[in-house]
């Protein structure tokens, strides 16, 4: 019967033969998924042990967290790790100054001593992976908790603490247990991870090479920007982590991965693993309708308008280009990420695709016999048509009006409102509040703040949905809502410290009060929470439990056979290299070249200004071993491997487990794909070892470090 209704299912929409590259595997669950054969058929020379073991050496040993949200790989025997340069971005901006600017002019060691410790940074290994699904299940029934309850990080936390320090490696330092659900929470999986603190930078290239195309680029193909950093991990003298000490000493690695100087051919097998972020496939037609538009639209609205402005600003300033240069790298990709999802979207079909696989799970179900499944679809459909509109507004709220930089938290406002109020220790009370605000506005523009401000809250007053706004938009025309923030910059005590300083000295609480900015404050986080806080807690209660039977319901359906979402856990994938036609007339080639660069070349627009140092290599054709058979330098290349935000910085290996590559982007067109895996435009953006060791060496000098690997 099963069988049958899968056959109907292919018939009607082509999708559900699981397509042999289509999917982000767990490795734990490659004997139980079979995917040991497909991974073979599909022209992997390594044996499934060589993938992943608990008890030797294998790629699970160098593929680690890079931050707290990429991928990075582990390149030498003393610790060298390769990722993206957006994923080493933040921390590259942090070290940063005008005098020593990193981040635009790039950073090249010329030997360990002149690495440069990042403060922050850590590198993650995973350790061990447990199925812990019947301890979670029967904790949750004797908390009684709900399925939302029990797939959230406050129930999980005590589970962790309880599991890791059964399991021998609580005394190991800095390890961590995180217990993930999988498919709706119908499982649960506890990683044991290992993080090292001391993560120091070996080399960042300029901007202009890193970074070429800049956002008008991302997610989009052909590409010529060398998207790489390059990093160490240091250890103690034992080689366990420690806080950043001269002391220490690289991190003694056992296994490594080898480099292939090869390059990569149309239809070679390629392989990623790395830690996808999120993924949710298996959404009913509505619960996709939702994330388009009470999600991505509201967001995306009020996103590309802070982009625009930001934009104009830091074009204008280069000190401005530097402060905002990662917040405008973070915002720009997830508005045009966003943007993309719901073009896509439409292009693809999707919804119908949606309705169709709906229509199948339907007579799966009626022939089943489990009622359970019968009438789950339109549970969703009515939670989801309550809620939409709520959540719309909700999102464009958070959008808008919680893009101020200038800000106090509603806790320090309460705290010293109570000291106020009772009269207790009001000098300590007045230091802790100063050194509050301090912390969070020292750095603030005013200027910018207000003149961004006033661009982007007409987008609430336009766009929201329903009737409800904060006290001081409704009934009010534009001209006064741009006069009260007007006083939050040039009334209020808060918008310079001095003033703030000299108010809170002698002010009572009525007076502290009745200030434009704590009014403002406070008026914006009780409308949230009256407002939004419910109606999200509700909905996402109500959702995570129809959507566990649901899901549970398509796995029956598909016989277990597809990949569970990706939920930022360790992941591999595996595709070909291989274009793409995204639309009539149009083929895209799998690979890109350095005269690519050259050719998008317009130096009166800052994104596309050549680095001349990398001009003259480009004139001279000097790119020494690193150069193609065609005598040219490979920049980028394409493949169809499933990937997602997460990814970035993941290794790219051939059929040997040889590094060919780093990911670090996918294409415009299939941004969907977090939404529904499709083979005909599914491509993940690459960038060519060979660029990247070409940069490290011949342009930058940090010859040192290439020297220490392993490159075939």
């Amino acid at each position: 019967m099963k069988r049958t209704l899968i056959l109907f299912f292919i018939a009607i929409t082509g999708l559900l033969n699981v397509h042999a590259d289509e999917g982000m595997w767990l490795l734990k669950l490659m004997e139980q998924q079979h995917l040991a054969d497909s991974l073979r058929k599909a022209g992997l020379q390594l044996s499934p042990d060589e993938l992943y073991s608990e008890s030797h050496p294998s790629l699970r040993d160098v593929i680690g967290i890079f931050g707290n949200g990429c991928t990075g790989e582990i390149v030498s025997s003393e610790g060298l790790v390769l990722t993206n340069n957006h994923c080493g971005f933040s921390y590259v901006h942090d070290i940063s100054t005008m005098d020593h600017n990193y981040l635009y002019e790039g950073f090249f060691a010329k030997s360990r001593e002149e690495e440069l410790p990042c403060p922050g940074l850590t590198f993650t290994f995973v350790i061990r992976i447990d199925d812990v699904t019947e301890q979670v299940v029967k904790a949750a029934q004797k908390e009684k908790a709900d399925v939302f309850t029990m797939q959230s990080q406050d129930f999980l936390e005590g589970l962790q603490e309880k599991m890791l320090k059964k399991s021998g490696l609580a005394k190991e330092k800095n390890m961590r247990l995180r217990i993930v659900p999988y498919f709706g929470g119908n499982q649960f999986y506890a990683f044991y991870e290992q993080s090292y603190a001391d993560v120091r930078l070996v080399v960042n290239p300029p901007m202009q090479i890193g970074q070429y195309g800049f956002n008008q680029d991302n997610w989009l193909w052909p590409r010529h920007n060398c998207d790489f950093a390059m990093f160490r991990i240091y250890a103690d003298a034992e080689g366990k982590p420690a806080d950043y000490d001269e002391k220490n000493v690289p991190l003694a690695c056992k296994k490594w991965l080898p480099v292939s100087l090869g390059g990569v051919g149309e239809g070679d097998y390629t392989m990623i693993m790395g830690f996808p972020g999120r993924t949710s496939r298996y959404l009913t037609r509505s619960q996709v309708e939702f994330r388009c538009g009470s999600i991505n639209e509201p967001i995306n609205m009020a996103g590309e308008a802070e982009l625009n402005f930001m934009k104009q600003q830091m074009d204008s300033d280069s000190a401005l280009a530097l402060k905002y240069a990662d917040d405008y790298m973070s915002l720009g990709n997830m508005v045009k990420n966003f943007g993309g999802m719901n073009a896509s979207v439409r292009t693809t079909g999707l919804l119908d695709i949606k309705a169709r696989e709906e229509e199948a799970f339907r007579q799966f179900a009626a022939q089943a016999g489990k009622p359970e499944y019968t009438d789950i679809i339109d549970r969703i459909d009515r939670i989801v048509g309550i809620y939409k509109d709520s959540l719309f507004d909700m999102n464009l709220f958070q959008s808008v009006f919680y893009a101020q930089s200038l800000w106090m938290g509603r806790q320090s406002i309460s705290k010293f409102r109570k000291a106020l109020k009772e009269g207790k220790n009001p000098e300590q009370a007045r230091r802790e509040f100063l050194q509050n605000y301090t912390e969070r506005n020292a750095s603030v523009d005013r200027v910018y703040d207000e003149q961004k401000m006033n661009i982007l809250f007409p987008y609430w007053m336009k766009h929201h949905r329903l009737a409800a706004e904060p006290a001081f938009v409704k009934g009010r025309s534009a001209e006064e809502v741009k006069a009260h923030y007007d006083s939050l910059y040039h009334i209020s005590a808060f918008a310079q410290r001095k003033s703030l300083e000299e108010f809170i000295d002698t002010c009572s609480l009525s007076a502290f009060d009745a200030d434009p900015f704590v009014r403002h404050i406070t008026a914006l986080n009780r409308f949230f929470d009256a407002t939004y806080n419910g109606a999200s807690d509700t909905y996402q209660k109500e959702i995570a439990a129809l959507h566990k039977t649901y899901v549970l319901g398509l796995c029956e359906m598909y016989e277990w056979a597809k990949s569970p979402d990706a939920n930022f856990t360790l992941r591999m994938t595996y595709g070909h290299v291989g274009g793409y036609q995204p639309r009539d007339a149009v083929h895209y080639d799998w690979k890109t070249t350095l005269k690519g660069m050259m050719e998008k070349e317009n130096p009166k627009d800052p994104d596309y200004v050549i680095d001349e140092p990398l001009r003259k290599f480009y004139l001279t054709k000097d790119y020494g071993r690193y150069a193609g058979p065609d005598g040219e330098l490979p920049t980028c290349f394409l493949t169809n491997n499933d990937i997602t935000g997460g990814n970035s910085g993941s290794a790219v290996l051939n059929a040997r487990g040889e590094l060919i590559g780093l990911a670090f982007d996918g294409n415009i067109e299939s941004l969907s794909s977090d939404l529904r895996f499709n083979p005909a435009l599914q491509r993940c953006i690459c960038v060519d070892i060979r660029y990247v060791l070409f940069i490290c060496d011949l342009y930058g000098g940090s010859s040192y470090a290439v020297k220490e690997m392993t490159i075939n």
